[in-house]
């Protein structure tokens, strides 16, 4: 049972939201004491003795000589107006959308900055053999110099990361359909696959993640698709989708998996602006969808140029339609480290628009599941070091204080998606019941880590919290929730 919250002022130089004091934090193998000590209170920014400054020393190690420049299209540092070495404090999640910073018009620069960084990082971990991503090197364009190497502490958080993500994702695209019993196959339903085999993910602030390329491009040993019948949308600035754009269409590697050619969905007519959507099919029903956008256009409902459901208006719900979303599937919403850069108001509003059209029905299996990568506890001494260095590359994250531990982000979920369960695992708890013995033993033959004590308190500042509704999720999810 978690604690109740302690009362008093929040620490310096965390952001003024309207949420309780922390609780007491959560992972207590890697913070056995839960109130700070007089020793550790408060530490200035890049001055705190006691604790390892990991947050300083997210850049690149040497690069690795065994690979030469950027192959293909890349999407550089310099075309994003950031820099692309010193990653923010975090496992450079490639999951980065603009937000939360009303009035500061350049702090989208900054946060869509980060997403270089994460491309680079994955890259880094790729290099190594640590993860296998035949994309990856196609948006880490860095001028075509080589490959920079993260240091293996951040090496170790891009891999786990993504092992954990994945693991969630791909439980919810193999999930079988619920035991009711389903029609037998037509030439109209192969057609126009059944909502009873279509699932739907939503990657909010998706960057350059390859992940929509990885698992539809993934086969089984027989040849066939490993995933069917899947529409993957995500969302981002325009520019960025635009970039996506180019690249997916240039790459031959990337070129060769598409069913067709990318097609263009323009806003309503009359509207101004540059085309805002595409789309492109990738074989066995699975389709790719980009939209240019910005989250606050979801939350706040109003100023969009996308497209009006005006029967939705007297309900009160925001005007802005995604082309090719459907609510009658099983949809899974993935926010790596990209709802932490919204208001809290606006991050529950998010959540909000799409619980608010996907409702699990008795005649379908359409359901929410949600997912979420971010940090935690910044309230501790590492957590509060933590802040002030994102600070000093002008970048925060005001849900870090709304939702400081692992317990506060489940029931986030519960709260404002409306989700019937969540659950939650930090990054160390992740790579120790997640990763098996076998895999963890390849890893440390890869790239051996000497900062053991320092892996465990900086994952233990991320965690994935994971919650849905519906029998879809209930079936699919069962053993996540069980672990």
């Amino acid at each position: 049972m978690v604690s109740p919250p302690k009362t008093g002022p929040p620490p310096p130089g965390s952001r003024a939201v309207s949420t309780p004091t922390p609780t007491p934090a959560l992972d207590s193998a890697s913070n056995p004491t839960p109130n700070p000590t007089p020793s550790l209170t408060p530490p200035q920014p890049m001055a705190a003795p006691s604790i390892p400054n990991l947050l300083g020393r997210l850049g690149n190690g040497p690069p690795r000589s065994g690979r030469g420049g950027r192959r293909g299209v890349g999407r550089g540092g310099s075309s994003l107006g950031g820099p692309t070495a010193s990653g923010p404090a975090r496992f450079a999640p490639p999951s980065q959308h603009g937000g939360g910073m009303s009035g500061k018009m350049d702090h989208s620069g900054i946060i869509q900055s980060t997403d270089t960084d994460a491309a680079l990082s994955r890259m880094s971990a790729v290099d190594l053999g640590l993860l296998q991503d035949p994309f990856a090197q196609y948006f880490a364009g860095d001028g075509g110099g080589p490959a920079p190497r993260r240091l293996p502490i951040i090496n170790r958080g891009t891999y786990t990361r993504t092992q954990g993500l994945d693991k969630i994702i791909r439980a919810f695209l193999s999930g079988a359909p619920s035991r009711e019993a389903t029609p037998e196959p037509s030439p109209q339903a192969v057609q126009t696959p059944s909502p009873l085999h279509v699932r739907q993910i939503v990657s909010l602030g998706a960057g350059t993640d390859t992940r929509s390329l990885r698992l539809l491009a993934q086969k089984q040993p027989d040849g066939h698709a490993a995933f069917q019948n899947v529409i993957y949308h995500e969302i981002d600035f325009p520019t960025v989708c635009a970039r996506k754009r180019n690249i997916v269409q240039s790459v031959p590697t990337i070129r060769s998996l598409l069913e067709g050619p990318v097609t263009q969905h323009t806003p309503l007519a009359g509207a101004i602006g540059i085309h805002r959507s595409w789309r492109v099919g990738l074989g066995q029903g699975n389709e790719l969808w980009a939209h240019g956008l910005d989250l606050r256009e979801l939350a706040a409902g109003s100023g969009s140029s996308f497209s009006t459901n005006t029967t939705n208006s007297e309900e009160g719900r925001s005007d802005v339609v995604l082309a090719g979303f459907r609510t009658d599937v099983p949809t899974l919403l993935v926010s790596e480290c990209c709802l932490c850069y919204l208001q809290p108001p606006e991050a529950a509003a998010v959540l909000r628009w799409f619980a608010d059209r996907i409702h699990p029905q008795p005649a379908s299996l359409a359901g929410l599941g949600v997912v979420i990568y971010e940090p935690i506890r910044p309230f501790d001494a590492f957590g509060r070091t933590m802040v002030a260095n994102l600070a000093g590359r002008g970048i925060q994250m005001p849900t870090l204080a709304a939702y400081p531990d692992g317990v506060a982000q489940e029931a986030r979920l519960v709260r404002e998606a409306g989700l019937a369960r969540a659950k939650h695992r930090t990054i160390d708890q992740i790579w120790s019941a997640w990763v098996a013995a076998e895999e963890q033993e390849r890893v440390n033959r890869l790239e051996g880590l000497d900062e053991v004590e320092e892996w465990a308190l900086l994952a233990s500042h991320y965690v994935v919290v994971w919650g849905s509704q519906g029998a879809y999720f209930d079936t699919a999810w069962a053993e996540l929730y069980e672990q």
